[in-house]
């Protein structure tokens, strides 16, 4: 008869698994709380996170701090974490504009990193050949042994994917071409993903509020307008792939026409193509003449500096404009935050600072809760720090669902 069960070492590694997700999560934790969280004897867990120890995967930070309002007897608990700086992880991102690539330790510690400008005229082969030499310089300057790198980590948005020949097979994205070529030239495990959702994995916070691990949304404003949204710590699989299906979304009933599309949808509405259209419509030295003023007459400078500078010099239009799109924006946020439950909505790509940042969300008040209007932040990586999606892909598949085992 045939047996069938889990082998030895998938259970280790499935139990080393679920101790990094709780260290994760939790952050600094003693065994017997670990073994609490799991379920677990501690002796189980004590056997396990010695041998992690051992390898380096974890560390010992010493004693718990007193608790003055609940005093324990007997020796205080010790904390073990996991060290950061055990393995190292390479990502890439490529976006309409940049190339970003970057080296990181598991607490994505950037130790290095670089970019290229992209346009039209940047071919694939110019793309996968900068990879292929930032990341083997990278690890040649990094004095790092090959078995401390997980692995390359590249994210790809969307609108890139026809350009690196990253098509779907069977309703899966299929990388493997160009895998193929940077692994000519690269000797380390290439992962492959939608960069919006691996950017909103890197956004992630996992420590959970109150034990408790919050949804959160990612909105990705490109040449299309992409959303991620992250539950309970993962990324949720409607959003693995296909992250465009919220240009769809309506925010304007009965509004603006795009064919394919719903009227008064994202697409129509408030991509970034649209949000430019609309600012020319009104641009001319009559009817915007500061803004005129501001761009030299040259409407290809509007840009998100030159409009508020416009907006905040007291130009009517403007600020008319800027509102409706803030508006738009307002209901777009409303309804994800409804549909998914999201606790957080990350705006990555916006462009902005944070006295313009206080603008939006200022008005996001008057039209919204106080409440809805908070959960809006922007994203913590800044462009030249995209690659830390790619950071974040390597590390999830080849440090914590592999147990922190080579």
């Amino acid at each position: 008869m045939e047996k069938r069960g889990i082998s030895k070492l998938d259970l280790k590694r499935r139990n080393r698994m679920q101790i990094l997700r709780v260290i994760r999560e939790s952050g600094p934790i003693s065994r017997v709380d670990v073994a609490s969280a799991l379920e677990i004897t501690r002796a189980a867990v004590t056997i396990i996170t010695n041998e992690m120890i051992e390898e380096g995967v974890l560390v010992e930070i010493g004693e718990a701090p007193v608790n003055t309002e609940k005093l324990q007897k007997g020796r205080r608990k010790i904390l073990i974490d996991i060290n950061v700086n055990s393995r190292f992880a390479l990502g890439a991102t490529v976006d309409e504009k940049e190339v970003t690539i970057g080296l990181t330790n598991l607490n994505s510690e950037v130790l290095d990193k670089s970019s290229m400008i992209i346009d039209e005229r940047t071919t694939s082969r110019d793309i996968i050949n900068y990879i292929i030499k930032e990341c083997n310089e990278m690890i040649e300057n990094s004095c790092l042994t090959r078995d401390k790198i997980l692995g390359l980590g590249v994210g790809v948005v969307p609108s890139m994917w026809g350009k690196l020949k990253i098509f779907f097979k069977d309703g899966v994205l299929d990388f493997s071409n160009f895998i193929d070529k940077l692994s000519s030239g690269i000797s380390c495990d290439i992962h492959c993903g939608n960069a919006v959702g691996l950017m909103a994995l890197a956004n992630n916070d996992f420590r959970g509020q109150n034990g408790y691990q919050a949804n959160q949304a990612f909105i990705y404003n490109g040449n299309q307008v992409n959303l991620a949204i992250i539950n309970k710590n993962e990324l949720s699989g409607d959003y693995t792939s296909y992250t465009s299906m919220i240009e769809r979304y309506i925010v304007c009933p009965n509004g603006k026409a795009y064919e394919g599309y719903p009227d008064g949808s994202v697409k129509a509405e408030i991509s970034r193509t649209a949000m430019i259209n609309a600012f020319y419509d009104i641009y001319s030295k009559e009817n915007t003449p500061v803004l005129y003023e501001l761009t030299d007459g040259d409407k290809s400078m509007i840009n998100t500096d030159t409009v508020f500078n416009a907006l905040m010099r007291g130009e009517e239009s403007v600020k008319n404009l800027v509102d409706d799109i803030i508006t738009k924006y307002t209901v777009l946020v409303n309804n994800i935050a409804i549909s998914h439950f999201t606790k957080k909505i990350v705006m990555h790509n916006f462009k902005l600072n944070e006295k313009q940042f206080d603008y939006v969300k200022r008005e996001m008040i008057h039209l919204v809760s106080e409440e809805i209007a908070d959960r809006v932040v922007l994203s913590k990586l800044d462009g030249k720090n995209n690659f830390l999606g790619g950071c974040a892909l390597i590390i999830q598949d080849n440090f914590y669902e592999k147990g922190g085992m080579l």
